[in-house]
């Protein structure tokens, strides 16, 4: 419903209703500055169940939270540390070290649900959420989880949120929209009637007030206690026509002591804890009084059932007028007062308040301030995996950046781009980091210092690479490698092989994949990216793979996947599963790459990572020749890739689509197809995905019996897929060229070509291969030595 409508009013009655009764009430809030902050209404969820309070020590923290999970049947040692980890504390979560924020936003979303679905089976659980408007994507994936298995749980989750914003569960069968409605004209006098003294109150001021109200019951509420507290006769009495203007009016009307009190309490959000508002306060029970009377007049009211004095605006609106009717030197003023207090009450622990620390330090004109706890705040929020929150907060501080003084100027912006940069590229918002880097250039050069330049030229060529842009992904790749050497930083020189080493896949040039995998390999052995060391591995797996060394191949993914379960990376783990699964199908294990593939689609948690499980998931059902479970991964893995991310492997994959059409017979399907794919090849210079495709074609045109034109695109699929050293998919292609051979009468050449691939496959020890060969070679009447 609409701001006022009653929202926020029913959920406070049905909460007074529940006084008494034996069962959990939770309660979580989202702010309108709240949308790029990740997990805020979970955390005041988790705060509240744990019955954490403002200011409690890590040590109490930590005893609470692991009270709370032994009380609902949880182990504290396999769940504590993700929660201590989300309520910002160090201590106690060692183990989550080398952990990969992937993997530890996964495992505390699914901590989260099973605390709410736990403490169900002890009692009955209500789960409130208000302004789900403003909800921030994290806390919105926690609370979709939840509802997921909610259907047979004793949890009644309550949320509100105004129109435009639509919940991502509303479709659920268990799940129920009320749309509150305008109160009638009469229901509006009703309502008039029954608050307090409004006998006082004229019929005709009282109809000027339900006409302007228009049933909205808040406006109707603050309307009838601002002409109450108006010192006026009936003829000069004000009727403000706005909400905003009526609740203006009435914060006017307040002493001085109780507007500034209220005012100050608008800067710290729509709920506040008494603590903090009493730091920020002239002094120890100064405050005393105004609030009583805030609270007498139902500005604010204090919430129930909290350990320590909560307070709250009894509406947003209330909150946000209060807020905007500040002058920006007073407000400015407030958040500063804000910030220090928030320093003094988490000294030593800030990193539990980092996020209401950058808020308010942001709306000051402390730029250094305001930089150091967006960073902050950024930097965590990346480590929970929450990375539009992570680019949101950066932006703001690189407009704070504008500030400082011109020598400090360049390095920080520079920093600050370069880890805005990290966080875009799990987003796969690839565009626009090149806009970003490229405007970045002059300021690598004035600034000349290799530390930051081979950061900067790595993002830059492993950005260009997945955007296709080979040439110049190779070119910075190489200067990355230039600059690292001279600053002796042999992480960044190891990440530049790994994206050497796929840029040499995607070339085609598999054996240069290879060394340059091999070369990261030592490059990053020594240092503490195992996430690198593990994609250095997976380079050298799928390099070899697609060389045919199959051996080689097998091996280094085997330690892709221990590395990537060592440090629990899910996106890892999906690259190392499909890799696995495609040598498994090459090598005629299906039901082994299946199921591997089918894992790495498990293990994907975004959509770049998704689009290559898929394709490869496919790609091994293909092997199998299941083609009615080939095709729709293709498809899904074709489309999420979208038109400029990885073309050359979409390419691959929609040649692949035509192959599974041409085995259900639909030839003109896999014609188009083919034709698209060896386009889009082309364009990429992806040699192996143009041999593919000539070899598709080839297959199109022996199905229509076309053999010379099938034997001329065999031939051209042979001499690419030679120039590439593609052993395996060389051995193949001559097995093709040996039946065109044998259709066309020549039993010369298809036993020419029969030899070779038996040779072939032999060396590459593809045994299912050498027995079709074999098996092949006895039908057409060939003997093979």
């Amino acid at each position: 419903g609409d701001p006022g409508i009653g929202k926020s009013r029913l959920l406070h009655e049905f909460r007074q209703s529940l006084s008494g009764e034996g069962i959990t009430y939770l309660e979580g809030r989202c702010v309108s500055y709240g949308s790029a902050t990740p997990y805020l209404p979970v955390l005041d969820i988790v705060r509240h169940q744990c019955g954490i309070g403002e200011g409690d020590s890590p040590q109490l923290i930590t005893d609470k939270v692991g009270l709370c999970l032994e009380e609902i049947g949880m182990t504290p040692e396999g769940s504590a540390p993700y929660l201590l980890h989300l309520l910002g504390l160090k201590e106690g979560t060692q183990r989550l070290a080398m952990m990969s924020p992937e993997a530890i936003k996964a495992e505390t979303i699914k901590i989260f649900r099973q605390m709410g679905l736990n403490a169900s089976r002890r009692r009955p659980v209500v789960l409130v959420v208000e302004d789900l408007q403003w909800i921030d994507k994290t806390s919105e994936e926690c609370l979709a989880s939840l509802v997921e298995g909610l259907a047979s749980a004793r949890v009644l989750l309550l949320s509100t949120y105004r129109p435009g914003y639509r919940p991502q569960w509303i479709e659920k069968s268990y799940a129920t929209q009320i749309s509150l409605q305008p109160l009638s004209s009469q229901e509006s006098l009703n309502l008039l009637e029954s608050l307090s003294h409004t006998e006082d109150v004229a019929q005709n001021i009282a109809q000027q007030i339900v006409a302007k109200a228009e049933g909205n019951p808040f406006f109707l509420e603050e309307l009838a206690r601002a002409v109450q507290e108006q010192d006026a006769s009936p003829s000069d009495l004000l009727i403000p026509d706005t909400v905003q203007e009526v609740l203006l009016a009435r914060i006017e009307r307040l002493g001085e002591h109780s507007k500034r009190l209220l005012q100050t309490a608008s800067v710290l959000g729509r709920e506040f804890s008494l603590r903090l508002l009493n730091r920020m306060a002239d002094g120890p029970g100064q405050i005393d009084e105004p609030l009583e009377e805030l609270k007498r007049l139902e500005f604010l009211y204090e919430q129930t059932g909290t350990d320590e004095p909560i307070y709250a605006f009894k509406h947003a609106l209330t909150q946000e007028v209060a807020y905007q009717a500040l002058v920006p030197s007073h407000r400015q003023a407030l958040h500063e007062a804000a910030g220090k207090a928030l320093e003094t009450l988490y000294a030593g622990r800030f990193e539990e308040a980092y996020d209401r620390l950058a808020y308010h330090f942001s709306k000051t004109d402390d730029a250094e301030k305001a930089i150091d706890y967006l960073s902050r705040f950024a930097e965590k929020a990346a480590r929970s995996y929450a990375h539009a929150e992570a680019v949101t907060a950066l932006k703001e501080a690189l407009a704070h950046a504008q500030q400082l003084p011109a020598a400090q100027r360049d390095r920080c912006v520079l920093e600050l781009v370069l880890r805005q940069v990290d966080s875009l590229h799990f987003l796969a918002r690839f565009s626009e980091i090149l806009d970003v880097l490229h405007e970045q250039q002059e300021r690598v050069d004035r600034l000349s210092d290799p530390s930051l330049a081979c950061r900067y030229y790595f993002l830059l060529g492993r950005t260009c690479g997945l955007v296709g842009d080979h040439e110049h992904a190779v070119q910075w790749l190489n200067q990355t490698i230039e600059q690292a050497r001279q600053c002796a930083d042999k992480a960044t020189m190891g990440k530049a092989y790994v994206s050497l080493a796929i840029e040499s896949c995607f070339a085609g040039q598999f054996r240069r994949g290879v060394e340059c995998g091999q070369q990261a390999v030592t490059l990053l052995q020594p240092t503490e990216e195992l996430y690198w060391l593990g994609c250095a591995h997976w380079n050298v797996a799928i390099n070899s793979g697609f060389l045919g060394d199959f051996q080689a191949g097998s091996r280094s993914a085997v330690q892709a996947r221990r590395i990537a379960e060592s440090i629990a990376n899910p996106r890892l783990r999906s690259y190392a599963a499909w890799i696995a699964g495609m040598i498994y199908a090459f090598k005629g294990e299906w039901d082994l790459g299946i199921k591997a593939c089918e894992q790495s689609i498990d293990f994907a948690q975004d959509p770049f990572n998704r689009a290559l499980a898929l394709g490869f998931c496919g790609a091994a059902y293909l092997e199998k020749r299941t083609t009615h479970k080939a095709i729709p991964p293709l498809e899904q893995s074709i489309q999420q890739f979208g038109p400029a991310l990885v073309r050359q492997m979409q390419s691959w994959f929609m040649i692949m689509l035509g192959e599974a059409h041409l085995l259900n017979g639909d030839i003109e399907k896999a014609h188009g197809l083919a034709l698209q794919g060896l386009h889009l090849a082309s364009e990429m210079k992806y040699q192996f995905g143009v041999a593919w495709a000539y070899r598709a074609l080839g297959r199109i045109a022996q199905a229509r019996g076309e053999f010379k034109e099938a034997a001329t695109y065999f031939t051209a699929a042979l001499e690419t897929f030679t120039s590439v050293e593609a052993r395996f998919e060389m051995a193949r292609t001559q097995l093709t060229l040996a039946e065109v051979a044998q259709a066309q009468g020549n039993q010369e050449a298809a036993g020419a070509h029969l030899q070779a691939a038996y040779e072939l496959f032999e060396t590459l020890k593809v045994t299912h291969y050498v027995g079709r060969t074999v098996q092949l070679a006895a039908k057409l009447g060939i003997i093979l030595t």
